[in-house]
């Protein structure tokens, strides 16, 4: 696989459903709630997305507004290993 994209499985647990991509390591986290809606047929309107990883144990929550390069929390995961699981939870955003 080249080495600007990473496998990631992205998981969403309120609809029990996941999206197993091949994503670039420079599009932020944020930008993918466009993708997400096309692909799943949800509306995502005035909803936040928030992303979280598991790690020994807790969830660290990432920043979305940074892509996979930026997020320190991921730093130590080896490109060999399996697909980074990226947990998705939504929440309303207030009016």
């Amino acid at each position: 696989m080249n080495s600007e994209f990473q496998r990631i499985k992205f998981t969403f647990p309120v609809i029990e459903k996941f999206i197993l991509m091949d994503l670039n390591k420079k599009i932020a986290l944020e930008d993918l709630k466009f993708t997400f809606t096309n692909i799943l047929k949800i509306d995502l309107f005035a909803k936040k997305l928030t992303f979280m990883i598991n790690k020994s144990f807790k969830q660290i929550e990432l920043n979305s507004q940074q892509s996979l390069k930026g997020q320190i929390a991921l730093e130590n995961h080896k490109k060999e290993q399996a697909p980074i699981e990226v947990i998705v939870k939504f929440f309303e955003e207030g009016a």
